[in-house]
């Protein structure tokens, strides 16, 4: 009995322990940036924003948003919208940037 209840102790004591070293995930961060599409890369969806600090290459998420003048476009669009300023909404976690949604404007 004793042996039961000792084991049944230090088995409470180490699950508490462990949750005190698990470490929560990482909150992500949504962000916006402006600037001229650059490229778009289909094959990886990634879109390259020119912008005053430098260009600038967002991972496209499959789910993201994008728009040209209040209408929905497709992804693979963006490659004949290079030269056109765009507003891009991107979420940032642990350094990684992937895009939320695209607003394209007039060059």
């Amino acid at each position: 009995m004793k042996k039961s209840l000792t084991v049944l102790l230090l088995s409470a004591m180490l699950a508490s322990g462990a949750s005190v070293f698990a470490q929560a995930p990482a909150a992500s961060t949504t962000l916006s940036m402006r600037g001229t599409i650059d490229a778009y890369d289909a094959s990886s969806r990634t879109l390259s924003l020119a912008t005053s600090s430098g260009t600038v290459r967002f991972p496209v998420a499959a789910t993201a948003r994008i728009s040209q003048g209040g209408h929905k476009v497709d992804a693979a669009q963006l490659q004949k919208l290079t030269g056109n300023h765009a507003t891009v909404r991107y979420t940032e976690s642990d350094g990684t940037k992937i895009v939320e949604s695209v607003h394209v404007f007039g060059k």
